[in-house]
Protein backbone atom coordinates (compact mmCIF):
# COMPACT_ATOMS: atom_id res chain seq x y z
CA UNK A 1 0.00 0.00 0.00
CA UNK A 2 1.25 3.48 -0.78
CA UNK A 3 2.17 5.21 2.50
CA UNK A 4 1.32 8.80 3.35
CA UNK A 5 2.51 11.33 5.87
CA UNK A 6 0.30 14.10 7.22
CA UNK A 7 1.59 17.39 8.59
CA UNK A 8 -0.85 19.28 10.81
CA UNK A 9 -0.52 23.04 10.32
CA UNK A 10 -3.48 24.57 12.13
CA UNK A 11 -6.76 23.95 13.95
CA UNK A 12 -8.86 27.00 14.68
CA UNK A 13 -12.36 28.40 15.11
CA UNK A 14 -13.62 30.88 12.47
CA UNK A 15 -15.35 33.61 14.43
CA UNK A 16 -15.05 36.66 12.14
CA UNK A 17 -17.80 39.13 12.87
CA UNK A 18 -20.49 36.52 13.51
CA UNK A 19 -22.76 37.07 16.48
CA UNK A 20 -22.32 33.46 17.72
CA UNK A 21 -19.60 30.84 17.61
CA UNK A 22 -20.21 28.53 14.60
CA UNK A 23 -20.90 24.82 15.12
CA UNK A 24 -17.71 23.76 13.40
CA UNK A 25 -14.01 24.53 13.31
CA UNK A 26 -11.54 24.62 10.43
CA UNK A 27 -8.95 21.90 10.01
CA UNK A 28 -5.97 22.34 7.68
CA UNK A 29 -3.22 19.82 6.91
CA UNK A 30 -0.52 19.12 4.34
CA UNK A 31 -0.56 15.64 2.75
CA UNK A 32 2.85 14.38 1.61
CA UNK A 33 4.22 11.36 -0.20
CA UNK A 34 6.69 9.02 1.56
CA UNK A 35 9.60 10.95 0.01
CA UNK A 36 8.35 14.19 1.58
CA UNK A 37 7.05 15.79 -1.59
CA UNK A 38 3.54 17.30 -1.52
CA UNK A 39 0.71 15.14 -2.80
CA UNK A 40 -0.45 17.91 -5.11
CA UNK A 41 -3.75 18.14 -7.00
CA UNK A 42 -5.04 14.71 -5.98
CA UNK A 43 -8.40 13.46 -4.70
CA UNK A 44 -8.16 12.08 -1.17
CA UNK A 45 -10.63 10.66 1.36
CA UNK A 46 -10.16 12.08 4.85
CA UNK A 47 -11.89 10.50 7.87
CA UNK A 48 -11.97 12.56 11.08
CA UNK A 49 -13.08 11.21 14.45
CA UNK A 50 -13.50 12.91 17.82
CA UNK A 51 -11.97 10.87 20.66
CA UNK A 52 -12.74 11.54 24.34
CA UNK A 53 -10.68 10.98 27.46
CA UNK A 54 -7.39 9.70 26.03
CA UNK A 55 -5.60 9.47 22.71
CA UNK A 56 -6.72 5.82 22.43
CA UNK A 57 -10.14 6.46 24.01
CA UNK A 58 -13.57 5.88 22.53
CA UNK A 59 -14.63 7.66 19.36
CA UNK A 60 -17.78 9.70 19.92
CA UNK A 61 -18.04 11.36 16.50
CA UNK A 62 -16.94 10.47 12.96
CA UNK A 63 -17.21 12.25 9.62
CA UNK A 64 -15.72 11.67 6.16
CA UNK A 65 -14.64 14.15 3.48
CA UNK A 66 -13.84 13.74 -0.21
CA UNK A 67 -11.55 16.60 -1.13
CA UNK A 68 -8.86 17.72 -3.58
CA UNK A 69 -5.39 18.79 -2.44
CA UNK A 70 -3.99 22.02 -3.84
CA UNK A 71 -0.63 22.50 -5.57
CA UNK A 72 1.12 22.35 -2.18
CA UNK A 73 -0.74 19.27 -0.97
CA UNK A 74 -2.88 21.32 1.41
CA UNK A 75 -6.43 20.41 2.40
CA UNK A 76 -8.85 22.61 4.36
CA UNK A 77 -11.95 21.07 5.93
CA UNK A 78 -14.85 22.22 8.07
CA UNK A 79 -15.21 19.84 10.98
CA UNK A 80 -18.46 19.61 12.88
CA UNK A 81 -22.17 18.95 12.87
CA UNK A 82 -24.57 21.51 14.29
CA UNK A 83 -26.91 19.00 15.91
CA UNK A 84 -24.24 16.77 17.41
CA UNK A 85 -21.74 19.44 18.47
CA UNK A 86 -24.42 21.12 20.58
CA UNK A 87 -24.68 17.95 22.67
CA UNK A 88 -20.95 17.49 23.32
CA UNK A 89 -19.91 18.09 26.91
CA UNK A 90 -16.73 20.04 26.16
CA UNK A 91 -15.99 20.40 29.87
CA UNK A 92 -15.70 16.61 30.21
CA UNK A 93 -12.47 16.24 28.21
CA UNK A 94 -9.78 16.11 27.06
CA UNK A 95 -10.68 15.54 23.40
CA UNK A 96 -8.50 14.32 20.55
CA UNK A 97 -8.89 14.46 16.77
CA UNK A 98 -8.04 11.23 14.93
CA UNK A 99 -7.16 11.45 11.23
CA UNK A 100 -7.20 8.83 8.43
CA UNK A 101 -6.33 9.51 4.77
CA UNK A 102 -7.38 7.04 2.08
CA UNK A 103 -8.07 4.46 4.81
CA UNK A 104 -4.64 4.83 6.47
CA UNK A 105 -4.88 5.90 10.15
CA UNK A 106 -2.27 8.59 10.86
CA UNK A 107 -2.81 9.10 14.59
CA UNK A 108 -4.54 11.68 16.79
CA UNK A 109 -3.74 15.10 18.24
CA UNK A 110 -5.27 16.72 21.31
CA UNK A 111 -7.64 19.62 20.77
CA UNK A 112 -6.53 22.53 22.87
CA UNK A 113 -8.54 25.66 23.67
CA UNK A 114 -9.96 26.68 20.30
CA UNK A 115 -13.05 24.43 19.92
CA UNK A 116 -14.10 25.24 23.44
CA UNK A 117 -15.63 28.46 22.16
CA UNK A 118 -18.57 26.17 21.60
CA UNK A 119 -18.62 25.39 25.31
CA UNK A 120 -18.36 29.12 26.09
CA UNK A 121 -21.41 29.72 23.94
CA UNK A 122 -23.33 27.12 25.92
CA UNK A 123 -22.32 28.87 29.12
CA UNK A 124 -23.78 32.09 27.75
CA UNK A 125 -27.11 30.34 27.25
CA UNK A 126 -27.44 29.11 30.86
CA UNK A 127 -30.62 30.32 32.56
CA UNK A 128 -30.62 31.63 36.13
CA UNK A 129 -33.87 29.95 37.08
CA UNK A 130 -36.22 32.95 37.21
CA UNK A 131 -38.17 35.06 34.77
CA UNK A 132 -36.89 38.45 35.93
CA UNK A 133 -34.35 39.77 33.37
CA UNK A 134 -33.27 42.67 35.57
CA UNK A 135 -32.58 41.21 39.01
CA UNK A 136 -28.96 40.45 38.08
CA UNK A 137 -28.19 44.09 37.16
CA UNK A 138 -25.95 46.10 39.49
CA UNK A 139 -25.19 49.80 39.71
CA UNK A 140 -21.66 51.22 39.53
CA UNK A 141 -21.35 54.60 41.22
CA UNK A 142 -18.58 57.04 42.13
CA UNK A 143 -18.58 59.55 44.96
CA UNK A 144 -16.71 62.56 43.58
CA UNK A 145 -16.09 63.96 47.07
CA UNK A 146 -14.57 60.81 48.61
CA UNK A 147 -13.50 59.34 45.25
CA UNK A 148 -15.04 56.03 46.25
CA UNK A 149 -16.04 53.68 43.42
CA UNK A 150 -18.64 51.12 44.50
CA UNK A 151 -21.01 48.55 43.06
CA UNK A 152 -24.42 47.84 44.51
CA UNK A 153 -24.48 44.82 46.84
CA UNK A 154 -20.75 44.55 46.41
CA UNK A 155 -17.39 46.03 47.28
CA UNK A 156 -15.94 49.50 46.87
CA UNK A 157 -12.51 50.98 46.26
CA UNK A 158 -11.00 54.42 46.85
CA UNK A 159 -9.59 55.83 43.62
CA UNK A 160 -6.17 57.52 43.76
CA UNK A 161 -6.20 61.27 43.38
CA UNK A 162 -4.40 62.46 40.26
CA UNK A 163 -2.15 65.51 40.70
CA UNK A 164 -3.30 66.69 37.26
CA UNK A 165 -6.24 69.08 37.14
CA UNK A 166 -8.42 70.12 34.27
CA UNK A 167 -11.05 72.62 33.29
CA UNK A 168 -13.07 73.01 30.11
CA UNK A 169 -10.05 73.88 27.97
CA UNK A 170 -6.83 72.96 29.79
CA UNK A 171 -5.08 70.28 31.79
CA UNK A 172 -2.47 71.51 34.26
CA UNK A 173 -0.18 70.54 37.11
CA UNK A 174 0.43 72.65 40.21
CA UNK A 175 3.70 71.02 41.35
CA UNK A 176 7.21 70.68 39.98
CA UNK A 177 7.58 68.19 37.13
CA UNK A 178 10.73 66.10 36.72
CA UNK A 179 11.55 64.36 33.41
CA UNK A 180 14.31 61.79 32.98
CA UNK A 181 15.47 62.06 36.59
CA UNK A 182 15.27 60.18 39.88
CA UNK A 183 15.64 63.07 42.28
CA UNK A 184 13.10 65.61 43.48
CA UNK A 185 12.57 68.27 40.76
CA UNK A 186 13.68 71.71 41.86
CA UNK A 187 11.90 73.76 39.18
CA UNK A 188 8.42 73.77 37.60
CA UNK A 189 9.94 71.79 34.71
CA UNK A 190 13.19 70.01 35.59
CA UNK A 191 14.75 67.88 32.82
CA UNK A 192 17.79 65.68 33.31
CA UNK A 193 19.00 63.02 30.89
CA UNK A 194 22.25 61.42 29.83
CA UNK A 195 22.18 62.13 26.09
CA UNK A 196 25.09 60.63 24.16
CA UNK A 197 26.09 59.89 20.59
CA UNK A 198 26.52 62.08 17.54
CA UNK A 199 22.87 63.10 17.10
CA UNK A 200 19.69 63.89 18.98
CA UNK A 201 21.39 65.63 21.88
CA UNK A 202 18.57 68.12 22.35
CA UNK A 203 16.47 67.74 25.49
CA UNK A 204 13.57 69.85 24.25
CA UNK A 205 12.26 69.85 20.69
CA UNK A 206 9.79 72.35 19.25
CA UNK A 207 8.61 71.71 15.70
CA UNK A 208 6.16 73.57 13.48
CA UNK A 209 5.18 71.46 10.47
CA UNK A 210 3.73 74.49 8.67
CA UNK A 211 6.20 75.91 6.14
CA UNK A 212 4.02 78.77 4.93
CA UNK A 213 5.01 82.44 4.50
CA UNK A 214 4.27 83.32 8.13
CA UNK A 215 5.38 80.09 9.83
CA UNK A 216 8.00 80.04 12.54
CA UNK A 217 8.64 78.16 15.77
CA UNK A 218 9.65 79.97 18.93
CA UNK A 219 10.39 79.60 22.60
CA UNK A 220 8.58 82.50 24.24
CA UNK A 221 9.70 84.08 27.51
CA UNK A 222 7.27 86.33 29.36
CA UNK A 223 7.35 88.37 32.54
CA UNK A 224 4.94 90.91 33.97
CA UNK A 225 5.52 94.31 32.47
CA UNK A 226 2.92 96.07 34.59
CA UNK A 227 1.50 94.24 37.59
CA UNK A 228 -1.51 96.56 37.87
CA UNK A 229 -2.42 96.32 34.22
CA UNK A 230 -1.45 92.65 34.13
CA UNK A 231 0.54 93.15 30.94
CA UNK A 232 3.56 91.13 29.87
CA UNK A 233 6.98 91.79 28.43
CA UNK A 234 7.68 89.06 25.90
CA UNK A 235 10.84 87.83 24.19
CA UNK A 236 11.27 84.94 21.76
CA UNK A 237 14.03 82.69 20.57
CA UNK A 238 12.73 81.71 17.15
CA UNK A 239 13.39 80.00 13.83
CA UNK A 240 11.52 81.04 10.69
CA UNK A 241 10.60 78.63 7.90
CA UNK A 242 12.52 78.56 4.63
CA UNK A 243 9.42 79.99 2.92
CA UNK A 244 9.06 82.90 5.32
CA UNK A 245 7.90 86.03 3.45
CA UNK A 246 9.62 89.25 4.48
CA UNK A 247 6.69 91.34 3.24
CA UNK A 248 4.24 89.35 5.32
CA UNK A 249 6.43 89.87 8.40
CA UNK A 250 6.56 93.68 8.35
CA UNK A 251 4.12 94.12 11.21
CA UNK A 252 5.96 91.68 13.49
CA UNK A 253 9.56 91.88 12.32
CA UNK A 254 9.79 95.23 10.53
CA UNK A 255 10.38 93.56 7.14
CA UNK A 256 13.92 92.38 7.85
CA UNK A 257 15.38 91.38 4.44
CA UNK A 258 16.30 87.72 4.10
CA UNK A 259 14.53 86.77 7.31
CA UNK A 260 13.45 83.38 5.90
CA UNK A 261 15.25 80.40 7.42
CA UNK A 262 16.72 82.70 10.09
CA UNK A 263 17.34 81.91 13.74
CA UNK A 264 16.78 85.06 15.75
CA UNK A 265 16.22 86.46 19.20
CA UNK A 266 13.29 88.83 19.26
CA UNK A 267 13.55 91.22 22.18
CA UNK A 268 11.08 94.10 22.29
CA UNK A 269 11.06 96.61 25.12
CA UNK A 270 14.47 97.41 26.60
CA UNK A 271 16.46 95.35 24.12
CA UNK A 272 18.70 92.31 24.30
CA UNK A 273 21.79 91.58 26.44
CA UNK A 274 24.50 88.93 26.32
CA UNK A 275 26.12 88.20 29.67
CA UNK A 276 29.45 86.50 30.31
CA UNK A 277 29.83 86.46 34.08
CA UNK A 278 33.07 84.48 34.33
CA UNK A 279 36.29 86.48 34.87
CA UNK A 280 37.83 84.37 32.12
CA UNK A 281 34.79 84.28 29.89
CA UNK A 282 34.60 85.88 26.47
CA UNK A 283 31.83 86.51 23.95
CA UNK A 284 32.57 84.99 20.56
CA UNK A 285 30.93 85.22 17.14
CA UNK A 286 31.36 82.55 14.48
CA UNK A 287 30.37 82.31 10.81
CA UNK A 288 31.59 80.24 7.88
CA UNK A 289 31.92 80.44 4.11
CA UNK A 290 33.44 76.96 3.83
CA UNK A 291 31.40 73.75 4.12
CA UNK A 292 31.99 71.77 7.33
CA UNK A 293 34.19 74.52 8.78
CA UNK A 294 33.63 77.26 11.36
CA UNK A 295 35.59 80.45 11.88
CA UNK A 296 35.71 82.89 14.78
CA UNK A 297 35.07 86.37 13.32
CA UNK A 298 34.88 88.56 16.41
CA UNK A 299 35.58 88.27 20.12
CA UNK A 300 34.93 90.45 23.13
CA UNK A 301 37.58 89.57 25.69
CA UNK A 302 36.92 89.54 29.46
CA UNK A 303 38.63 92.95 29.78
CA UNK A 304 36.33 94.50 27.17
CA UNK A 305 38.77 94.56 24.27
CA UNK A 306 37.19 93.77 20.90
CA UNK A 307 39.08 91.66 18.41
CA UNK A 308 38.00 91.39 14.78
CA UNK A 309 39.84 88.62 13.00
CA UNK A 310 41.85 87.84 16.12
CA UNK A 311 41.18 85.93 19.34
CA UNK A 312 43.75 87.97 21.31
CA UNK A 313 42.86 91.67 21.03
CA UNK A 314 45.63 94.01 22.21
CA UNK A 315 43.64 97.26 22.27
CA UNK A 316 40.07 98.42 22.71
CA UNK A 317 39.49 97.58 19.03
CA UNK A 318 41.97 95.29 17.32
CA UNK A 319 41.55 94.45 13.62
CA UNK A 320 43.62 91.70 12.00
CA UNK A 321 43.61 90.43 8.43
CA UNK A 322 41.52 93.27 7.00
CA UNK A 323 40.86 97.01 6.81
CA UNK A 324 38.48 99.44 8.44
CA UNK A 325 36.43 100.78 5.55
CA UNK A 326 34.52 104.09 5.87
CA UNK A 327 32.42 104.71 2.79
CA UNK A 328 30.79 108.04 3.70
CA UNK A 329 33.17 110.84 2.56
CA UNK A 330 31.95 113.12 5.35
CA UNK A 331 32.87 110.62 8.01
CA UNK A 332 36.22 109.53 9.32
CA UNK A 333 38.08 108.99 12.56
CA UNK A 334 37.44 111.35 15.49
CA UNK A 335 40.37 112.06 17.79
CA UNK A 336 40.42 114.07 21.04
CA UNK A 337 43.11 116.69 21.70
CA UNK A 338 44.82 117.13 25.10
CA UNK A 339 42.56 120.11 25.78
CA UNK A 340 39.46 118.08 25.12
CA UNK A 341 38.62 119.25 21.63
CA UNK A 342 37.37 116.75 19.05
CA UNK A 343 38.69 116.61 15.51
CA UNK A 344 37.39 114.49 12.63
CA UNK A 345 40.04 113.31 10.18
CA UNK A 346 38.96 112.73 6.58
CA UNK A 347 40.75 112.80 3.20
CA UNK A 348 40.40 114.79 -0.02
CA UNK A 349 40.54 113.40 -3.55
CA UNK A 350 44.34 113.51 -3.49
CA UNK A 351 44.52 111.45 -0.31
CA UNK A 352 45.54 114.42 1.85
CA UNK A 353 44.33 114.36 5.45
CA UNK A 354 41.78 117.01 6.41
CA UNK A 355 41.30 117.79 10.08
CA UNK A 356 38.00 119.39 11.08
CA UNK A 357 37.00 120.31 14.60
CA UNK A 358 33.62 118.83 15.48
CA UNK A 359 31.26 118.56 18.38
CA UNK A 360 30.12 115.11 19.41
Amino acid sequence: MKKLSLVLTAIFIILGLMAQAPDYFNYQAAVRNPDGTPMADQNVTVDLQLIRGAIDGPSIYLESHETLTDEFGLITLKVGDADFFKEIDWENGPYFLGVSVNGLYLGASQLLSVPYALYARQAGEVKDGDSDPTNELQNLTINELSRELSISDGNSVILPISPWKENKTDIYFERNVGIGMYMQPQFPLDIQKNVYGDHDRALIRLKNVDEGPTAYVALALEAYGNLDARTFSRSEFLLTSDEYDDDASKEDFCGIPGFNGMTAIRAPGSGFSILSESVNGSVRFYTTDVKDALFERMRIAPDGKVGIGTDSPESKVHVKGGDIFIEDVTRGVILTSPSGKHFRITVDDSGNLITTETAL
